[in-house]
């Protein structure tokens, strides 16, 4: 019986140990299974952010390319050339500017020169590979130069090609400059993703030098970054010392995206609490043991919910971007090609047909910067800094105008009152609404049915109506159509997935209202309801 007594105790604590060691062990499966769960996902976060600045750049050479096509003349104190530069010269703060240079890379003019820049040669380091590379490409990203051409700041610049008779033929180059600074929109936004100043992590955007173009740090700046093992890191997961290091590539300008942290503090929010578990395992032994298993396990599966929801954001970012890239292609072709018709057929197109595809230009570019800043307006409108320029606005003439934008109104049938309406908005803000509810009504709707927009005054308030005669949308489905990146539709559908998100946000910003009326089958109706005012004009934000 004494041995017995002995033993029980005995077997007790063995059991108990056994137990405390069991979880330990399974603690630290888990915690390494969590690093590598933390891990991943740091790895696609930082990929989508490269990819995701990728699809702007080349968003952006697109939009730009039509500068090289202009009929520029590159002779040095060309009165044209210097007036078309001027007319580009929007942001009276700018503390950079842009030029020409001829095909002997003379620079011939330009905007916020510096002294003694005008006529010298333009030879960075680098220039030489990259001039050549314009004959396939319509524009190159240049590393970051201490010596730029308009201002003092170290800066990098982008580079757009003029061509010649051939396609392929240059014969100049118009260059704007960015400067460096962290008060650039660039490193803002890169900073806004910053953990905070006790964090070790830190992310940064590195030209084809390995010189810091932007960074969460608040030093480095337009230097090379320290360690140049970062600039030439192949994309993915590395550990350099005791730095967890992720890696992606900008293709499109050859820049280099690093994110890196310590990977004791990267992994700190797993190691802590399996720390503690220790300390009151060996106090406590089983009971406490048990708690923190069950503590863990619901910890973990927190952990896997965030890390699927990441996921699915992360999908559904890749999807917009190949979304977007596709969808800008139209409003380009459509400014283009009015352009062009314009061009070609100048001698024979009267005053009317001269204006009116000028006009279509015009609508289209502004359909085009409209689609182009539903990413800036979504972010806009989360933090508070979505502005508008609100003033009395005939609403008759703006629904006209944004008919008009899509092929001369082809498919659509117009009904307006023969009186006007007035509105206390923004009128390009409000366009953007209409533009949003026509373009997706018009993908919707079937066969030869046309789109039916109407517009009239119900008491104090004027209501625009969009109808389409496609598949209806599910009742159920109603509610969540104004939310970001939802499609309830049938069949395929383009967009980029934020129109309707936007909209709403905008036409509650106004003080009106937006809603969908529909049923499977059945017509579908987007009704907007905006106050009429006489105000005078104001400006107002978000």
């Amino acid at each position: 019986m004494f041995k017995r007594d002995r033993l029980l105790p005995g077997a007790a604590l063995v059991a108990v140990l056994a137990v405390a060691l069991g979880v330990v062990a399974l603690l630290q499966t888990a915690t390494t299974n969590g690093a590598h769960a933390l891990e991943d996902l740091q790895v696609a976060q930082v990929r989508s952010t490269a990819t995701s600045f990728d699809a702007r750049i080349s968003a952006s050479f697109a939009s730009v390319g039509g500068l090289g096509a202009r009929p520029w003349e590159l002779t040095q104190g060309s009165v044209a050339d210097q007036t078309a530069l001027k007319a580009f010269a929007l942001d009276a703060k700018a503390i950079s500017g842009f030029f020409l240079v001829d095909s002997s890379d003379t620079i011939t003019s330009g905007v916020l020169l510096r002294p003694g820049r005008l006529g010298s040669k333009f030879d960075p380091a680098g220039w030489a590979a990259l001039s050549q590379a314009l004959a396939s490409a319509p524009a190159v990203v240049l590393p970051v130069s201490s010596d730029a051409v308009t201002t003092e700041l170290p800066a990098y610049a982008f580079a757009v090609a003029i061509r010649g008779k051939s396609p392929t033929s240059v014969r100049g180059a118009f260059i704007f400059e960015q400067a460096v600074t962290a008060d650039s929109a660039f490193n803002v936004e890169i900073r806004a993703t910053g953990r905070g100043s006790s964090s070790t992590a830190a992310l940064r955007f590195l030209d084809s030098k390995g010189t810091v173009v932007a960074t969460t740090l608040d030093t480095g700046l337009a230097a090379q970054i320290p360690d140049q093992r970062l600039a030439h890191l192949s994309p993915g997961l590395h550990r350099i010392g005791g730095d967890l290091v992720v890696a992606a590539d900008v293709p499109t300008v050859g820049w280099h995206v690093v994110f890196t942290q310590r990977r004791s503090e990267f992994v700190k929010s797993l190691a802590g609490p399996l720390q503690k578990a220790g300390l009151v395992l060996v106090l406590l032994l089983l009971g406490v043991g048990v708690t923190l298993t069950w503590l863990l396990s619901r910890r973990l599966r927190q952990a896997r919910e965030e890390e699927r929801r990441l996921r699915e954001l992360h999908d559904a970012q890749e999807e917009f971007i190949s979304v977007v890239s596709h969808e800008l292609r139209t409003p380009v072709s459509g400014v283009l090609g009015f352009l062009q018709t314009t061009l070609d057929h100048w001698l024979t197109m009267s005053d009317e047909e001269r204006h009116s595809a000028v006009r279509r230009a015009f609508t289209n570019a502004r359909r085009l910067q409209a689609m182009a800043r539903d990413v800036l307006d979504t972010e806009s409108i989360e933090s508070g800094q979505f502005g508008y320029l609100r003033h009395p606005i005939n609403l008759v003439d703006e629904v006209r105008t944004s008919i008009d934008a899509f092929d001369g109104g082809t498919g659509v049938t117009l009904t307006l009152p023969d009186e006007d309406i007035m509105v206390d908005g923004d009128a390009d803000r409000l366009q953007q609404v209409l533009a949003n509810l026509l373009d997706n009504a018009l993908k919707h709707s079937r066969g030869e049915s046309p789109v039916e927009v109407s517009l009239h005054r119900i008491g104090g308030a004027a209501r625009i109506e969009v109808v389409d005669h496609g598949a209806g949308i599910d009742p159920g489905q109603l509610s969540k159509i104004f939310d970001k990146f939802v499609r309830v539709r049938e069949g395929t559908v383009t967009g980029t997935g934020l129109g309707l998100y936007i909209s709403r946000r905008i036409v509650e910003a106004h003080g009106g209202r937006i809603w969908a009326e529909s049923s499977p089958g059945d017509v579908t109706s987007f009704i907007v309801e905006l106050p009429c005012t006489n105000r005078v004009d104001t400006v107002v934000g978000a």
